[in-house]
């Protein structure tokens, strides 16, 4: 197989382009009450305190096999993942979005997992076994729009939604900060470890994808009690 490019891989997302899941057209457009939106958002909490365990696993695997990626992963996992000197972890911030919004935080970790969210970590954690560059590219092509869509869903939950920017500050700290991690992963496109794997990298990039969407089922499915899945179209 020839060589990869960036464009290559960004071009995946049109199979699942999440900007236009209903999860976030509903939000966008006002459609769902502040109580469904916590609801969702409470599945987006289980995923990301669940998917740092992953982010770590692919950093100290990647010291193994690539020391760039070991930096790199490092870099992204501090900021992501831990509460520094960097800020608050993603997991703490959405905390906190949930607690101002009047959710118990001792419950939190009780709350049951939707189909589509189960479903979306199974497969995050299956990227994460091939390897820690499938990891790392898969997350960092999801990033890359993720950054885009993330002022949109901050917008409508300080303005319709109610919320203050402090409530919302991951939706406005997501924008810059995964447009960097997406860089990051995506600079690994030269690495000889990708190119000389290219059809297993973009299957992995194809699979994050998919997974994305799945969770975001998941927070729809627990927003409205009902178990669909988007096709993408």
């Amino acid at each position: 197989m020839a060589r990869i490019t960036r464009d290559d891989i960004l071009a995946l997302y049109e199979l699942f382009p999440f900007e236009r899941h209903p999860l976030w057209t509903s939000i966008i457009g006002g459609q769902l009450s502040l109580k469904q939106v916590l609801l969702a958002e409470e599945q987006h909490y289980l995923r990301s305190n669940i998917g740092r365990h992953f982010r770590r696993r692919a950093m100290e695997e990647a010291r193994e096999i690539s020391h760039r990626a070991y930096l790199l992963l490092s870099e992204t996992y501090k900021e992501e993942c831990t509460d520094d000197e960097s800020g608050p972890s993603h997991v703490d911030l959405i905390k906190r979005l949930l607690v101002r919004g009047g959710v118990d935080p001792t419950t939190l970790d009780q709350t049951p997992m939707t189909p589509g969210n189960s479903a979306a970590i199974a497969l995050y954690k299956e990227i994460g076994d091939r390897g820690p560059l499938y990891h790392m590219i898969g997350a960092g092509a999801v990033e890359y729009y993720y950054s885009e869509l993330s002022p949109k869903i901050f917008e409508a939950y300080t303005t319709i939604y109610g919320m203050d920017s402090d409530q919302a500050e991951t939706y406005q700290l997501h924008g810059p900060m995964d447009k960097e991690h997406a860089e990051r992963a995506l600079s690994l496109v030269d690495d000889p470890l990708v190119y000389n794997d290219a059809g297993e990298v973009l299957r992995a990039v194809r699979d994050a994808f998919v997974a994305t969407s799945l969770h975001y089922d998941g927070m729809l499915q627990a927003a409205t009690g009902t178990i669909q899945y988007w096709s993408g179209r």
